[in-house]
């Protein structure tokens, strides 16, 4: 079982909308059928055998650039240094897969839980958030999360995790039931009846908190399925030319299978050895290399078809529809060109060339990301104090994307640092920007004998 069959089988689990509603979520029929149809072209299913797969392809190309030098940072002090400890071996490996999942469904959240010790993140994507309430920076203020795991008679089971922020604080309620056919809500259980979740409080408030206890990371694309504050999918507007690409390459891959080349042959030459009973040419490429026919000359009982493959009229109709999809996702025209350009390039022109997407991923990662890892970053704060697993100390959240995918870093480098020496840029924020750190981490960095001027060499 590939990864995307085990996703599937996780996230597909989905409440009906009439318990949705039930629970307080208002997601309209136009957005929970807009999440089905993203999930189904990302999942595949339903889709033609011969699918491109363009929707893993897209948000896989687009995490990868949101992600690759994407730096967390906590600050400076034993405090900070255990969180950005945690940070780096629990959090940050699973960012690809959550910013993955966010441009399928438009968002995921990010839910840090404390396990032996150690600070941890689920990754719950969209069909298992239902938003109640939104708050301040389009954080989801209330709303619920679902769980599902097996009863030990092996029926199903689902626990509904609803949030709420309050003037108190953040209040937390654990409900579990039994799921009915269609993941229709049955009785309600005792958190027990699973093992997962016996130990799960059923109603408790977290006090002194300003947030949500999770990052929500979202796509900024404005929402044309029902107008609401819901995000949506980095491929909302693309789903029919997705469609449309796969039936093209569907109806290529036919054409090269039934146009291969055959020979064409009498009968009688197709017929049983009469010493040992078997046909002269194979069953199977009789069956799928050869035409027959009753009346080839007895000269030559056999002749060669050839069709011509109308590759290039297949491949200008395919790129046509993948200048389309760029285009509708916020990609470069020729990000995904059957024939790439080859050749060396400069930073530059990189630049000039990909500034579209570019801007699209800028947008993702200052408007869809940064909040949520933020929050992240706070309740992984949040839980070393209420755990008592982190000495006491300061704690600055800091959240950096690098450009050199982009970006010349040399040149950039060069000019910044030259602003540094000239008095224009306070050198402390050369070391931040180089190394991914904030300022004061990126202060205690620089040389004790001279804090104020950075100098290289002999510079």
């Amino acid at each position: 079982m590939n990864i995307y069959q085990t996703l599937r089988g996780i996230v597909m689990r989905l409440l009906n909308l009439q318990d949705a509603r039930a629970l307080g979520c208002d997601t309209t029929a136009r957005m929970e059928q807009a999440v089905r149809a993203w999930d189904d072209l990302f999942y595949l299913t339903n889709q033609p055998d011969h699918s491109l797969k363009l929707a893993q392809t897209i948000t896989g190309y687009m995490a990868t650039l949101a992600t690759s030098e994407l730096a967390l940072s906590t600050g400076a002090g034993a405090r900070a240094d255990w969180l950005q400890e945690q940070t780096r071996q629990n959090l940050q490996p699973c960012l690809y897969e959550a910013v993955q999942l966010a441009g399928v469904g438009g968002m995921a959240a990010v839910k840090p839980y404390v396990a032996g010790g150690s600070l941890y993140a689920e990754v719950i994507p969209r069909r298992r958030i239902f938003p109640e309430r939104w708050g301040p920076n389009r954080r989801l203020d209330a709303g619920s999360f679902t769980d599902f795991d097996k009863l030990e008679d092996g029926t199903d089971a689902v626990r509904v995790e609803h949030f709420e922020m309050t003037a108190e604080g953040l209040h937390i309620t654990n409900r579990a039931f039994r799921c009915r056919t269609g993941n229709l809500l049955g009785e309600e259980l005792a958190l027990d009846k699973v093992a997962r979740w016996a130990d799960l409080e059923a109603d408790f408030t977290v006090n002194g908190v300003d947030r949500p206890h999770f990052g929500l990371l979202r796509m900024p694309m404005l929402n044309t399925v029902d107008g609401s504050a819901y995000p949506v999918s980095l491929y909302a507007n693309a789903t029919d030319t997705i469609r449309q690409l796969d039936a093209a390459y569907g109806d290529f891959v036919w054409e090269r299978e039934t146009g291969r080349r055959r020979m064409i042959v009498d009968r009688m030459a197709a017929m049983k050895d009469p010493v040992n009973g078997k046909p002269a040419i194979p069953f199977k490429e009789l069956a799928s290399d050869f035409l027959m026919t009753l009346d080839m000359p007895d000269e030559k009982p056999w002749g060669d078809y050839t069709p011509s493959l109308r590759f290039e009229e297949y491949r200008t109709g395919i790129e046509t529809l993948l200048r389309l999809l760029e285009m509708q996702v916020g990609f470069s025209a020729g990000t995904f060109a059957i024939e790439p350009k080859t050749g060396r390039v400069t930073a530059t022109q990189v630049i000039s060339e990909d500034r579209t997407t570019y801007n699209t991923i800028k947008a993702i990662q200052d408007r869809g990301l940064t909040t949520g890892l933020t929050d992240v970053l706070y309740w992984f704060d949040v839980y070393a104090g209420l755990y008592h697993l982190a000495p006491a100390g300061s704690f600055a959240p800091a959240v950096s994307f690098g450009d050199s995918i982009f970006e010349d870093t040399g040149v950039e480098f060069e000019r910044r640092l030259s602003l540094a020496q000239a008095g224009y840029l306070r050198p402390e924020l050369v070391n931040a920007w180089y190394f991914g750190v904030d300022e004061e981490k990126a202060r205690q960095m620089m040389p004790a004998t001279s804090p104020d001027v950075l100098t290289f060499g002999n510079r």
